[in-house]
């Protein structure tokens, strides 16, 4: 059996059973232990399993959120799609709020074309990003350091939040569903997501396709509560019905 066709095996184990361990998986295919950790930790690179202490979970997980790295390729060409026509909701001379997250992050990049932005947020990749344009003041939230979200959270990031008010709060989540809500995959960033959403004129939550339909652990909020959902083109036109029934417009972005 090749290596690929083994992975394959392993992931439908784990659809079907909802763990697998590595001693299991060793057995069943007869190779060493050592093998079966390799294809873990490859799997598990690629976003596809949670590796736990023996064996691995699947990533459907409410409380699961895949590496940052993993996170910032997946579905790269959506989440620029998305940004391209966030960014252009912006006006030069206005107040930003970016949210951590890869799409949020894309956003970042552009809104490099506009002129005499104030970008407050907690994202140090975002930060480090945008510090050194001389044409944008960037305010980076202080905190305590996430380092799997690359963000700051906690109580100082809430107290900040406090004496600020912006033009637009760009956010994304880990599940976007009509029923639940935005939810987030802990209670400390659920909590900074909601204040970020209190402390703009325009609440606008960016979200691929496959965060449609998702539930995570904690709510943030009803869908009501934002403004405007941008969705990539990839989104099932019955979930885009439902979330324009539900009372939130939807913008889709076409990806080219």
């Amino acid at each position: 059996m090749f290596a690929e066709e083994r992975r394959q095996q392993i992931l439908q184990l784990l659809r079907q059973a909802g763990k697998v361990t590595v001693d299991e998986l060793s057995v069943r295919f007869g190779v060493s232990a050592p093998t079966i950790r390799a294809d873990l930790s490859l799997l598990e690179k690629q976003g596809l399993l949670r590796r736990t202490h023996g064996g691995a979970l699947p990533v459907e997980s409410t409380l699961y959120e895949p590496p940052y790295a993993v996170r910032e390729l997946k579905n790269l060409p959506e989440k620029r799609a998305i940004a391209r026509v966030a960014a252009t909701l912006v006006q030069d001379e206005e107040t930003v709020l970016l949210d951590a997250g890869t799409t949020t992050f894309e956003i970042a990049l552009q809104l490099k074309q506009r002129r005499g932005l104030k970008v407050v947020t907690n994202s140090l990749a975002i930060a480090v990003e945008l510090m050194e344009r001389k044409d944008m003041e960037v305010v980076l939230l202080g905190g305590s350091v996430h380092p799997a979200r690359r963000a700051t959270l906690g109580e100082l990031v809430l107290h900040a939040l406090d004496i600020l008010y912006v033009d637009y709060a760009f956010l994304s989540f880990n599940g976007v569903d009509v029923q639940a809500g935005y939810t987030s995959v802990d209670f400390e960033a659920a909590a900074v997501k909601r204040k970020m959403m209190q402390h703009a004129r325009h609440v606008v939550v960016v979200a691929d396709h496959a965060k449609i339909g998702q539930v995570a652990f904690a709510q943030v909020a009803p869908v009501q509560a934002a403004h405007l959902l941008i969705v990539d083109e990839g989104a099932a036109p019955e979930a885009v019905r439902a979330f324009e029934e539900a009372g939130v417009r939807v913008l889709l972005a076409p990806v080219t």
